[in-house]
């Protein structure tokens, strides 16, 4: 009985050279050859995945300075309309007059109403 389940049992020798067999089989090439395949597909997609943010983050890059350009133009124009000229310079136009005679009203009583 010990002898017949020692002559079942492979060798080392002849696993190894199962191995062998399985590994120039052509299910082994075909399953590694695909594997591949596979990871190359998805390898190109990620690199293409990655360009493309790429190009987007690049094109955001150049909205926001266009958009920063323009704030610092419109920055500009306010100090410009704020400018001590830019104001009189609109005043003339308005056909305002100069008031003259100030008087100045001053209170007697300091009393302020209390709750």
């Amino acid at each position: 009985m010990v002898a017949e389940y020692l002559c079942q049992q492979p060798t080392l020798r002849q696993k190894r050279e199962a191995m062998k067999r399985w590994f120039l089989s052509a299910t082994c090439r075909f399953v590694f050859g695909s594997l591949v395949v596979v990871f190359g597909v998805m390898y190109v997609a990620q690199t293409n995945a990655i360009s493309t943010k790429g190009y987007t983050m690049n094109d955001i890059e150049k909205q926001i300075q266009a958009l920063e350009q323009e704030n610092q133009k419109l920055e500009f124009e306010i100090a410009n309309y704020r400018s001590m000229q830019s104001i009189q310079s609109r005043l003339t136009n308005l056909d305002l007059v100069a008031s003259e005679n100030i008087k100045y009203v001053t209170l007697t009583g300091s009393a302020v109403a209390r709750r």
